[in-house]
């Protein structure tokens, strides 16, 4: 297959910038990518795809979602789990409607998307190459009766963390994934409240490393941003409420990212059932503070990745939300939040030899957008007009 007449980015396209320009596909991978479109020569019966002068993306990556116990999720859906698993197949698939091809699972029930990751793997069913971590590891902080139980492994000490943690990964984890601050989306959770001790991180981080994988820490308040950053976790997420001291600590750090998820704190009203309307003003709170701590460490130089903490379906992917948020909240730049969620979030995830830019010997995992989205960036908070994975048109 050629991609013709599409317009490249050149900081995430191999350095090549054009407004008709082409990329040659061959077996999945992208094979050369040209200024001039016309030096890409077909062949015999190869598919030659006219873009139309629109601009043509790595596929977006998101670094931090849930596919399944979030939106629409309750405990009895557990009682049923090959209803449950077919139904988050079938969801699931709603990320490549929204040009992600790529997505990191930061938790679910019965670690539903180490399966869906599976299924997919084998060609059943149709989604997004998924990272996953399934079960979360948790210190005793929620009641039983909270929605969100099944989604958590119980860990009370540094003994237990690091067994539950070689439980994951046995369970073809990708990753761990732990809670070391509190959480909004919890009655009773405190987010700037740190809620696991150092010697717990550090011990779960050992025997992760050990598997050659790394540890994902839920951590909203500066103490718990700073304890992950010091306890050796790799990627910290969400980071609410970071500090400009933590903040200059992270940037003497060579393998650890923050992980932004400014859109999980947007609500709509309209869509929120009466149990948890108890978020609308929490979220507000949220927002109003993080941008501006998300904002000082963008300006302070920090690489960090894209994520958006929610499920597919959900407003934060059918309105581009994160895109919005980080543009006017925080005052990202165009083309920094484009590779945040493209070259950068794959160096973070450590997938940068797989996707993640349009570069000869990368899967071409690609979204053509019907504007210039380095100019304006509301381009991002609609569908793509067209979605690749591995090559082959996918939407």
């Amino acid at each position: 297959m050629i991609l013709k007449n599409c317009r490249l980015l050149a900081p995430l396209s191999d350095g090549k910038s054009s407004e008709k320009g082409a990329v040659s596909i061959v077996q999945g991978k992208i094979q050369a990518v040209y200024e001039n479109g016309e030096a890409a020569e077909g062949t015999d019966g190869e598919e030659i795809v006219d873009c139309g002068g629109k601009t043509l993306l790595p596929g977006l990556i998101d670094a931090h979602t849930h596919i399944a116990g979030l939106r629409g999720y309750h405990p009895g859906k557990v009682k049923d789990p090959i209803s449950f698993f077919l139904e988050t197949c079938a969801e699931t698939g709603k990320y490549l409607d929204c040009g992600f091809t790529t997505i990191r699972d930061c938790g679910t029930p019965l670690r539903v998307a180490n399966y869906v990751r599976e299924a997919y793997e084998r060609g059943i069913g149709e989604g997004p190459r998924i990272i996953s971590c399934g079960l979360i590891l948790m210190p005793t902080e929620i009641e039983r009766s909270d929605d969100l139980y099944d989604i958590y492994s119980f860990t009370d000490s540094a003994d237990e963390g690091r067994k539950a943690a070689r439980r994951e990964l046995a369970e073809r984890g990708d990753f761990v994934k732990v809670m070391a601050s509190g959480s909004a989306l919890h009655k009773r959770g405190i987010p700037v409240q740190p809620i696991m001790t150092r010697e717990e991180i550090e011990a779960i981080v050992e025997a992760a490393k050990l598997k050659d994988s790394y540890v994902a820490a839920h951590a909203h308040g500066d103490g718990a941003v700073r304890l992950c950053a010091e306890a050796g976790v790799r990627t910290v997420e969400h980071a609410s409420f970071v500090s400009g001291e933590t903040i200059h600590l992270l940037k003497e750090k060579e393998n650890c990212y923050l992980i932004p998820t400014i859109s999980a704190m947007y609500q709509n009203p309209a869509k929120t059932s009466e149990e948890y309307r108890f978020l609308l003003q929490k979220l507000e709170e949220m927002l109003k503070i993080s941008s501006a701590c998300l904002q000082k460490a963008y300006e302070s130089g920090l690489e960090m990745g894209f994520g958006t903490d929610s499920c597919p379906g959900m407003d934060q992917y059918e309105e581009g939300i994160e895109f919005r948020f980080r543009s006017e909240l925080c005052g990202m730049e165009n083309l920094d939040i484009l590779a945040q969620a493209t070259k950068l979030n794959a160096k973070i995830l450590g997938i940068d030899h797989i996707t993640g830019e349009i570069r000869p010997g990368l899967s071409a995992d690609l979204i053509l957008v019907d504007g210039r989205p380095d100019e304006d960036l509301s381009v991002m908070y609609r569908k793509p007009e067209q979605v690749f994975l591995n090559g082959r048109r996918v939407r």
